[in-house]
């Protein structure tokens, strides 16, 4: 019999190892198995963070993209609404060149002009409905020749020889003071709802 219960002791202790084995085995199998779905839970997170990351800064250029666009065709619309004026305001100037209303200004700007050429010869161009009127308002006609004609709009003064010239033509003023008039234009567009 003790050859017996010796075999049944083995038995009992390959059973128990086995199951000791086979538990061991499972745990590990377990923990493998637990191991690599964090290991996979974090490689997504990963991936969908990077994704995300991407996404966020492809919208972000896009936007960026938008809004440069939309601001450029603000800056075109302001452009195209501002030329639009100034083409209204050059043929409201050229209708109101021959306006005899205007002398008075005309004459302020004559008395200038030769003022600032001296005693020097002066030639003044004018629109031809408003050269006597504008000879009327000069003291001293013997050194100022005029020259009317029907395609100015408004007053140039110059030496015959051409050296010194001083343009107050309409045109001339609105084109100096148009940066200015444009500005100030802009900030009331800027206002408007």
């Amino acid at each position: 019999m003790a050859l017996a219960e010796l075999l049944r002791n083995l038995e009992e202790e390959a059973d128990a190892r086995v199951r000791a084995i086979l538990a061991e085995a499972r745990t590990g199998a377990e923990r493998l198995g637990l191991e690599r779905a964090a290991e996979l839970a974090r490689r997504c997170a990963a991936a969908r963070d990077a994704r995300e990351a991407e996404l966020r800064a492809a919208a972000a250029r896009e936007l960026e993209i938008a809004r440069r666009l939309a601001a450029r065709r603000l800056l075109e619309a302001r452009a195209g609404v501002l030329e639009r004026i100034r083409r209204r305001a050059e043929a409201r100037l050229v209708a109101r060149a021959a306006d005899p209303t205007g002398v008075p200004r005309l004459a302020r700007d004559l008395a200038l002009a030769l003022e600032y050429l001296g005693p020097a010869p002066a030639i003044v161009e004018a629109p031809a409905a408003l050269a006597e009127a504008l000879r009327s308002t000069i003291s001293d006609t013997s050194r100022v020749t005029f020259e009317p004609s029907d395609d100015r709009r408004g007053l140039v003064v110059r030496t015959p020889d051409g050296t010194l010239s001083v343009d107050a033509s309409l045109e001339q003023r609105l084109a100096r003071g148009w940066p200015r008039l444009a500005i100030a234009l802009a900030g009331r567009l800027e206002a408007l709802p």
